[in-house]
Protein backbone atom coordinates (compact mmCIF):
# COMPACT_ATOMS: atom_id res chain seq x y z
CA UNK A 1 0.00 0.00 0.00
CA UNK A 2 1.18 3.57 -0.96
CA UNK A 3 1.52 6.07 2.27
CA UNK A 4 0.36 8.97 0.80
CA UNK A 5 1.33 11.62 4.15
CA UNK A 6 3.94 13.83 4.40
CA UNK A 7 6.05 13.97 7.81
CA UNK A 8 7.16 17.56 8.08
CA UNK A 9 10.02 19.01 9.88
CA UNK A 10 8.29 20.20 12.66
CA UNK A 11 6.95 16.48 13.44
CA UNK A 12 3.33 16.59 11.80
CA UNK A 13 1.72 13.69 9.35
CA UNK A 14 -0.71 15.35 6.38
CA UNK A 15 -2.01 13.85 3.57
CA UNK A 16 0.37 14.76 0.85
CA UNK A 17 -2.39 16.60 -1.33
CA UNK A 18 -3.04 19.03 1.57
CA UNK A 19 0.73 19.98 0.44
CA UNK A 20 -0.04 20.34 -3.11
CA UNK A 21 -2.74 22.11 -2.25
CA UNK A 22 -1.17 24.97 0.20
CA UNK A 23 1.80 25.57 -2.84
CA UNK A 24 -1.11 26.16 -5.37
CA UNK A 25 -2.06 29.01 -2.89
CA UNK A 26 -5.88 28.62 -3.17
CA UNK A 27 -6.39 32.00 -2.01
CA UNK A 28 -5.06 33.63 -5.09
CA UNK A 29 -6.50 31.51 -7.50
CA UNK A 30 -9.60 33.90 -7.23
CA UNK A 31 -7.77 36.31 -9.49
CA UNK A 32 -8.32 34.20 -12.60
CA UNK A 33 -11.93 33.88 -12.03
CA UNK A 34 -12.92 37.83 -12.44
CA UNK A 35 -11.13 38.38 -15.42
CA UNK A 36 -12.58 35.66 -17.20
CA UNK A 37 -15.98 35.91 -16.10
CA UNK A 38 -15.72 39.32 -16.79
CA UNK A 39 -14.73 39.08 -20.66
CA UNK A 40 -17.26 36.26 -21.33
CA UNK A 41 -19.99 38.65 -19.85
CA UNK A 42 -18.54 41.49 -22.26
CA UNK A 43 -18.82 38.75 -25.33
CA UNK A 44 -22.45 37.40 -23.96
CA UNK A 45 -23.50 41.17 -24.04
CA UNK A 46 -22.17 41.23 -27.84
CA UNK A 47 -24.70 38.11 -28.39
CA UNK A 48 -22.03 35.64 -28.42
CA UNK A 49 -21.58 32.34 -25.98
CA UNK A 50 -19.51 29.11 -26.52
CA UNK A 51 -19.48 26.73 -23.16
CA UNK A 52 -16.34 24.86 -24.78
CA UNK A 53 -14.15 27.31 -25.14
CA UNK A 54 -15.10 28.92 -22.03
CA UNK A 55 -14.54 25.62 -20.21
CA UNK A 56 -11.33 25.15 -22.12
CA UNK A 57 -9.94 28.89 -21.53
CA UNK A 58 -10.93 28.69 -17.62
CA UNK A 59 -9.24 25.31 -17.02
CA UNK A 60 -6.01 26.66 -18.95
CA UNK A 61 -5.59 30.09 -17.05
CA UNK A 62 -6.29 28.17 -13.70
CA UNK A 63 -3.23 25.79 -14.95
CA UNK A 64 -1.18 28.48 -15.58
CA UNK A 65 -2.13 30.26 -12.60
CA UNK A 66 -1.05 27.03 -10.42
CA UNK A 67 1.48 25.98 -12.16
CA UNK A 68 3.43 30.33 -11.74
CA UNK A 69 2.93 29.94 -7.73
CA UNK A 70 4.78 26.66 -8.11
CA UNK A 71 7.23 28.61 -10.20
CA UNK A 72 7.02 31.03 -7.54
CA UNK A 73 7.99 28.48 -4.56
CA UNK A 74 10.88 26.57 -6.55
CA UNK A 75 12.61 30.25 -7.84
CA UNK A 76 12.01 31.67 -4.41
CA UNK A 77 13.60 28.82 -2.40
CA UNK A 78 16.56 28.38 -5.19
CA UNK A 79 17.61 31.86 -5.63
CA UNK A 80 18.04 32.17 -1.62
CA UNK A 81 14.47 34.52 -1.36
CA UNK A 82 12.87 32.99 1.10
CA UNK A 83 13.77 30.71 4.66
CA UNK A 84 11.97 28.44 6.80
CA UNK A 85 9.98 31.92 8.42
CA UNK A 86 9.25 33.63 5.71
CA UNK A 87 5.66 34.62 6.67
CA UNK A 88 4.25 34.71 3.25
CA UNK A 89 5.91 31.62 1.48
CA UNK A 90 4.17 28.53 2.09
CA UNK A 91 8.13 27.29 2.86
CA UNK A 92 6.80 23.61 1.72
CA UNK A 93 10.88 22.99 0.94
CA UNK A 94 12.28 24.30 3.77
CA UNK A 95 9.91 22.31 6.17
CA UNK A 96 10.40 19.09 3.92
CA UNK A 97 6.96 18.91 3.09
CA UNK A 98 7.45 18.86 -0.61
CA UNK A 99 10.96 18.39 -2.24
CA UNK A 100 12.08 21.01 -4.92
CA UNK A 101 12.22 18.22 -7.73
CA UNK A 102 8.11 18.00 -6.58
CA UNK A 103 7.53 21.73 -6.84
CA UNK A 104 9.47 22.08 -10.32
CA UNK A 105 7.62 18.77 -11.76
CA UNK A 106 4.24 20.55 -10.54
CA UNK A 107 4.69 23.85 -11.84
CA UNK A 108 6.17 22.00 -15.17
CA UNK A 109 3.07 19.99 -15.19
CA UNK A 110 1.14 22.33 -14.92
CA UNK A 111 1.62 24.50 -17.61
CA UNK A 112 2.04 21.21 -20.06
CA UNK A 113 -1.74 21.00 -19.20
CA UNK A 114 -2.49 24.90 -19.54
CA UNK A 115 -0.54 24.41 -22.98
CA UNK A 116 -2.41 21.51 -24.21
CA UNK A 117 -5.62 23.29 -23.07
CA UNK A 118 -4.31 25.57 -25.60
CA UNK A 119 -4.14 23.74 -28.23
CA UNK A 120 -7.72 22.71 -27.70
CA UNK A 121 -8.46 26.54 -28.13
CA UNK A 122 -6.79 26.74 -31.02
CA UNK A 123 -8.93 24.12 -32.85
CA UNK A 124 -12.02 25.73 -31.60
CA UNK A 125 -11.38 29.23 -32.11
CA UNK A 126 -8.12 29.52 -34.15
CA UNK A 127 -4.26 29.77 -33.77
CA UNK A 128 -4.14 33.69 -32.92
CA UNK A 129 -4.89 32.46 -29.36
CA UNK A 130 -2.12 30.42 -29.10
CA UNK A 131 -0.18 33.97 -28.85
CA UNK A 132 -2.26 34.52 -25.64
CA UNK A 133 -1.40 31.70 -24.31
CA UNK A 134 2.66 32.17 -25.45
CA UNK A 135 2.47 35.62 -23.94
CA UNK A 136 0.87 33.95 -20.18
CA UNK A 137 3.42 31.43 -20.10
CA UNK A 138 6.24 33.74 -20.53
CA UNK A 139 5.27 36.51 -18.32
CA UNK A 140 4.39 33.09 -15.68
CA UNK A 141 7.52 31.61 -15.93
CA UNK A 142 10.03 34.60 -15.71
CA UNK A 143 7.85 36.35 -13.37
CA UNK A 144 10.42 34.46 -11.04
CA UNK A 145 12.46 32.82 -13.38
CA UNK A 146 16.26 34.07 -14.61
CA UNK A 147 17.57 36.18 -16.22
CA UNK A 148 14.28 38.81 -16.17
CA UNK A 149 12.82 37.73 -12.72
CA UNK A 150 9.81 39.93 -13.14
CA UNK A 151 9.01 40.31 -9.39
CA UNK A 152 12.94 40.83 -8.64
CA UNK A 153 13.30 44.50 -9.97
CA UNK A 154 9.71 45.98 -9.75
CA UNK A 155 8.29 45.02 -12.27
CA UNK A 156 5.88 42.41 -10.78
CA UNK A 157 2.83 44.57 -10.55
CA UNK A 158 3.23 45.44 -14.38
CA UNK A 159 3.85 42.03 -15.81
CA UNK A 160 0.46 41.07 -13.13
CA UNK A 161 -1.49 43.85 -14.92
CA UNK A 162 -0.82 42.39 -18.01
CA UNK A 163 -1.56 39.02 -17.52
CA UNK A 164 -4.06 38.65 -15.19
CA UNK A 165 -6.04 42.12 -16.60
CA UNK A 166 -5.66 42.82 -20.00
CA UNK A 167 -4.78 39.36 -21.55
CA UNK A 168 -7.10 37.43 -19.63
CA UNK A 169 -10.31 39.53 -20.08
CA UNK A 170 -9.71 40.64 -23.68
CA UNK A 171 -8.79 36.34 -23.87
CA UNK A 172 -11.72 35.44 -22.49
CA UNK A 173 -13.93 37.77 -25.18
CA UNK A 174 -11.26 36.59 -28.10
CA UNK A 175 -12.79 32.66 -27.52
CA UNK A 176 -16.11 33.88 -28.30
CA UNK A 177 -15.47 37.05 -30.47
CA UNK A 178 -11.65 36.79 -32.28
CA UNK A 179 -11.86 40.68 -32.83
CA UNK A 180 -10.14 43.58 -30.73
CA UNK A 181 -12.35 45.24 -27.85
CA UNK A 182 -12.73 48.20 -26.71
CA UNK A 183 -15.21 46.80 -24.15
CA UNK A 184 -13.09 44.24 -23.04
CA UNK A 185 -10.45 46.16 -22.54
CA UNK A 186 -12.08 48.83 -21.06
CA UNK A 187 -13.41 45.68 -18.42
CA UNK A 188 -9.20 44.64 -18.07
CA UNK A 189 -8.68 47.97 -16.50
CA UNK A 190 -10.03 47.58 -13.26
CA UNK A 191 -10.22 44.00 -12.82
CA UNK A 192 -5.99 44.24 -13.72
CA UNK A 193 -5.94 46.81 -10.56
CA UNK A 194 -6.95 44.58 -8.57
CA UNK A 195 -4.98 42.03 -9.10
CA UNK A 196 -2.32 44.34 -8.79
CA UNK A 197 -3.40 44.97 -5.56
CA UNK A 198 -3.26 41.32 -4.23
CA UNK A 199 0.56 41.36 -5.21
CA UNK A 200 1.33 45.00 -3.83
CA UNK A 201 -0.55 44.08 -0.03
CA UNK A 202 1.73 40.85 -0.67
CA UNK A 203 4.87 42.55 -1.25
CA UNK A 204 4.02 45.09 1.21
CA UNK A 205 3.90 42.46 3.39
CA UNK A 206 7.05 40.73 2.51
CA UNK A 207 9.03 44.20 2.97
CA UNK A 208 11.13 43.10 5.71
CA UNK A 209 12.19 39.91 4.02
CA UNK A 210 12.50 41.51 0.48
CA UNK A 211 14.90 44.28 2.03
CA UNK A 212 16.98 41.41 3.65
CA UNK A 213 17.39 39.91 0.13
CA UNK A 214 17.44 42.67 -1.87
CA UNK A 215 14.44 41.67 -3.42
CA UNK A 216 13.25 45.55 -5.52
CA UNK A 217 9.71 44.77 -5.21
CA UNK A 218 7.69 48.37 -5.25
CA UNK A 219 7.13 49.01 -1.18
CA UNK A 220 11.42 48.03 -1.03
CA UNK A 221 12.29 50.71 -3.78
CA UNK A 222 9.54 53.38 -2.08
CA UNK A 223 8.55 52.18 0.98
CA UNK A 224 6.02 50.77 3.08
CA UNK A 225 4.11 54.04 3.48
CA UNK A 226 4.23 53.73 -0.48
CA UNK A 227 2.56 50.28 -0.47
CA UNK A 228 -0.13 51.63 1.30
CA UNK A 229 -0.85 54.46 -0.71
CA UNK A 230 -0.22 52.26 -3.73
CA UNK A 231 -3.13 50.27 -2.25
CA UNK A 232 -5.32 52.27 -1.53
CA UNK A 233 -5.28 54.06 -5.36
CA UNK A 234 -5.49 50.68 -7.16
CA UNK A 235 -8.97 49.95 -5.28
CA UNK A 236 -10.22 53.34 -5.60
CA UNK A 237 -9.14 53.33 -8.91
CA UNK A 238 -10.96 50.69 -9.97
CA UNK A 239 -14.42 51.70 -9.03
CA UNK A 240 -13.49 55.18 -10.95
CA UNK A 241 -12.51 53.28 -14.27
CA UNK A 242 -16.16 51.47 -13.98
CA UNK A 243 -17.51 54.65 -13.64
CA UNK A 244 -15.63 56.41 -16.40
CA UNK A 245 -16.00 53.36 -19.19
CA UNK A 246 -19.37 53.02 -18.41
CA UNK A 247 -20.75 57.10 -18.36
CA UNK A 248 -18.42 57.39 -22.12
CA UNK A 249 -20.27 54.10 -23.27
CA UNK A 250 -17.21 51.45 -23.62
CA UNK A 251 -19.46 49.83 -20.59
CA UNK A 252 -23.49 49.24 -20.09
CA UNK A 253 -24.44 51.75 -17.21
CA UNK A 254 -25.40 49.17 -14.99
CA UNK A 255 -21.67 47.98 -14.78
CA UNK A 256 -21.94 50.59 -12.11
CA UNK A 257 -23.65 47.64 -9.97
CA UNK A 258 -20.19 47.42 -8.52
CA UNK A 259 -20.57 50.05 -6.52
CA UNK A 260 -22.98 47.80 -3.70
CA UNK A 261 -19.29 46.34 -3.27
CA UNK A 262 -17.41 49.61 -2.13
CA UNK A 263 -18.01 49.31 1.25
CA UNK A 264 -15.90 46.66 1.46
CA UNK A 265 -13.35 48.12 -0.38
CA UNK A 266 -13.36 51.24 2.05
CA UNK A 267 -13.00 49.29 4.89
CA UNK A 268 -10.23 47.37 3.35
CA UNK A 269 -8.46 50.42 2.38
CA UNK A 270 -8.81 52.37 6.03
CA UNK A 271 -7.53 48.93 7.76
CA UNK A 272 -4.54 48.81 5.35
CA UNK A 273 -3.65 52.37 5.64
CA UNK A 274 -3.93 51.98 9.49
CA UNK A 275 -1.89 48.53 9.28
CA UNK A 276 1.47 48.85 12.07
CA UNK A 277 2.13 44.84 12.08
CA UNK A 278 2.52 42.16 8.88
CA UNK A 279 -0.37 40.10 10.24
CA UNK A 280 -2.23 43.01 9.27
CA UNK A 281 -1.53 43.03 5.89
CA UNK A 282 -2.15 38.86 5.89
CA UNK A 283 -5.86 39.93 6.47
CA UNK A 284 -5.43 42.88 4.11
CA UNK A 285 -3.97 39.94 1.01
CA UNK A 286 -7.04 37.81 1.93
CA UNK A 287 -9.78 40.84 2.10
CA UNK A 288 -8.48 42.22 -1.38
CA UNK A 289 -8.47 38.70 -3.25
CA UNK A 290 -12.37 38.26 -2.00
CA UNK A 291 -13.07 41.72 -3.05
CA UNK A 292 -11.07 40.65 -6.42
CA UNK A 293 -14.04 37.73 -7.03
CA UNK A 294 -17.06 39.93 -5.51
CA UNK A 295 -16.46 43.11 -7.80
CA UNK A 296 -15.36 40.88 -11.07
CA UNK A 297 -18.57 38.77 -10.47
CA UNK A 298 -20.62 41.70 -9.65
CA UNK A 299 -19.58 43.51 -12.72
CA UNK A 300 -19.97 41.08 -14.65
CA UNK A 301 -24.12 40.47 -13.40
CA UNK A 302 -24.61 43.46 -14.21
CA UNK A 303 -23.35 43.17 -17.85
CA UNK A 304 -25.31 40.18 -18.40
CA UNK A 305 -28.57 41.50 -16.70
CA UNK A 306 -28.19 44.04 -19.07
CA UNK A 307 -28.93 42.22 -22.45
CA UNK A 308 -32.10 41.25 -20.76
CA UNK A 309 -33.12 44.79 -20.62
CA UNK A 310 -35.41 46.01 -24.18
CA UNK A 311 -32.59 48.95 -24.43
CA UNK A 312 -29.11 49.03 -24.31
CA UNK A 313 -27.63 50.68 -21.00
Amino acid sequence: MVDNTVSSSSGSVQPAWKYWLKTARPFTLVATVSPLVVGTAIACYEGTFHIWAFLATFFSCLFLQIGTNYFNEYFDYAYGLDHAGSLGASTVIFRNEMSAGQVLGGAIGCFVLAALLGIVLAFLVGPVILLFGLAGLLIAYFYSARPFKFSSRGLGDVMVYIAMGFLMTWGAYYVHIQQWSWPAFAASVPVGFLAMAILNMNNTRDYQDDLAVNKKTLPVRFGVAFGQRFHATLLMGSYLAVTIFALVGLLPLLSLVVWVTFPLAFTNVRAVLKATDRMDYMVGIKRTARLHLQFGVVLALGILIAILLPWKI
